[in-house]
C-alpha cells in the first residue's frame, strides 16, 4: 500500500467515524428508548437521556455491570409514574437546575448527557448536596438492586453483583410465619 492510499483510508475512516458520532448524538434518545426495552411512562425521551447519564455516573459500568445494564432508568421512570408520583415535580425541577448548572459551568454545552465523563462528574459534584441529586442517587441504587419485577435490576445484574440468589437465599420465604401472605397462589 502506498503512503497516499494509507492516508486516504485514514481520511475515510476518520470521516465515517465523525459522521457516525453526529448521527449517534442526534438519535441518542430513540436509541436509548429502544435499548432500555420499556416504554417511557413519565419522562420524555430527552429527560430519559439525562437521567440515564446521571445514573451511569452514580453506578458506572466497568468490569461489572452498572446502572445502564440494570435498566435503572426504567425503574425510576416506572416509579415516578406510580408510587413516586409525589417526586415528579422534584425530578422536573432538578433536571432544569441540572441544565442551569451545565450552562453555568460549560457555556454552549447542549445538555448534561453531551458532556464528557469528567465534565459530568464536575457538574454532579456541584449539585451533590441538592435534594434532586440525593433522590436520583437513592432511586438509582434502589433500581440496581430491586426486585426485577419493578423494571430495574434487569436480568438480576445487581443481585449477581452482590451474590444474591433469590431462589436459594430465602428457602422459608412465603411460609408461615415469614411472608406467607405474599405467596402467589398456585
Amino acid at each position: 500500500m502506498t503512503k497516499r492510499e494509507g492516508s486516504r483510508r485514514k481520511f475515510l475512516f476518520n470521516s465515517a467515524t465523525g459522521l457516525g458520532s453526529v448521527w449517534l448524538a442526534t438519535h441518542w434518545p430513540a436509541i436509548l428508548s429502544a435499548q432500555q426495552g420499556a416504554k417511557l411512562e413519565f419522562f420524555t425521551a430527552e429527560q430519559a437521556t439525562e437521567i440515564d447519564a446521571i445514573a451511569a455516573q452514580i453506578i458506572p459500568t466497568d468490569s461489572t455491570p452498572g446502572a445502564r445494564e440494570a435498566h435503572c432508568l426504567n425503574f425510576i421512570d416506572h416509579f415516578l409514574a406510580g408510587y413516586g408520583k409525589s417526586q415528579q415535580a422534584g425530578y422536573t425541577k432538578g433536571l432544569q437546575d441540572l441544565q442551569a448548572e451545565v450552562t453555568k459551568q460549560f457555556p454552549g454545552a447542549a445538555r448534561f448527557s453531551a458532556l464528557t465523563s469528567e465534565q459530568q462528574i464536575k457538574v454532579l459534584t456541584a449539585i451533590e448536596k441538592t435534594p434532586f441529586f440525593m433522590q436520583i442517587r437513592t432511586d438509582t441504587i434502589t433500581g440496581m438492586f430491586a426486585d426485577p419485577k419493578h423494571l430495574g435490576n434487569y436480568n438480576q445484574v445487581g443481585w449477581k453483583l452482590i451474590g444474591f440468589n433469590a431462589s436459594n437465599t430465602f428457602p422459608y420465604a412465603n411460609k408461615p410465619p415469614l411472608g406467607y401472605y405474599d405467596a402467589v397462589p398456585s
